[in-house]
């Protein structure tokens, strides 16, 4: 009975730190590096804030252009 208390009370421990610790948001480095992880063959790349989003552009190495909008979290809003 006093380990299976323990072990109880241990993953409520657990579970609480993971909650108070959430999602890491994301930052410019993290959304330029989606977008080429997307497009290998991105040639230059663009990275602005722009509210609490991120607007990234970029051109491929075949001068395709791109605009990719990711949210704070981490979501594609748009893309064009």
């Amino acid at each position: 009975m006093k380990t299976y208390l323990g072990l109880f009370a241990g993953l409520l421990i657990w579970g609480g730190l993971l909650n108070l610790q959430g999602t890491p948001s994301i930052t410019e480095e993290i959304a330029e590096e989606a977008v080429i992880a997307a497009h290998p063959d991105t040639a230059f790349c663009e990275v602005a804030r722009q509210g609490s989003d991120f607007q990234v552009a970029y051109m491929t190495a075949n001068m395709e252009q791109g605009r990719v909008t990711i949210a704070r979290d981490g979501h594609i809003v748009s893309m064009q």
